[in-house]
């Protein structure tokens, strides 16, 4: 199965390479949580990069996501699924033809589908995407993007229970 998602993906990445698009995807996996029961996921997104918004060094694009979250534990309250909405900002280093390192940051909204994660209390639906990382562009069109990063879920204390995730 891991074969045939890598010649996917990569069929993918030749398209999106020669066919210029405003729009492209992203995949989220976290390789670390400070989560005591492990709590495992994904997020899957649709970016969109107006032209306008595109500097020497910097860029602003858009992204809309759904995530899905949950944990090993027994708990009733082992998931919860996020759907979201933000801007992104990111500032390349340098650039060079075919690799520019870059910095981003982004604070969204989101709305999760329950208000508890095992024994996380986030109070409730509404919360705000705060995400910032480290990347890389590559490729000759500089359409291929990795980026390690962290990512927050919280309401911003207001309500009174923010345990965030």
């Amino acid at each position: 199965m891991t074969r045939n998602f890598l010649l996917f993906l990569s069929c993918l990445l030749a398209i999106t390479d020669t066919f210029a698009s405003p729009f492209g995807l992203t995949y989220t996996y976290p390789f670390y949580t400070k989560d005591p029961n492990h709590l495992h996921g994904f997020r899957a997104a649709i970016n969109y990069q107006p032209l306008s918004l595109i500097g020497s060094h910097w860029q602003i694009y858009f992204d809309a996501g759904y995530s899905h979250w949950w944990i090993n534990a027994g708990s009733p309250h082992n998931n919860l699924s996020n759907y979201s909405i933000a801007p992104y900002f990111r500032y390349y280093f340098f650039k060079k033809p075919t690799l520019s390192p870059y910095a981003e940051v982004s604070i969204g909204l989101s709305y999760l589908t329950k208000t508890h994660l095992d024994d996380h209390n986030l109070g409730m639906h509404f919360a705000f995407q705060d995400q910032m990382g480290l990347g890389v562009a590559v490729g000759q069109n500089q359409r291929l993007f990795t980026t390690l990063g962290f990512l927050h879920y919280s309401n911003g204390s207001m309500c009174r229970m923010n345990a965030g995730i």
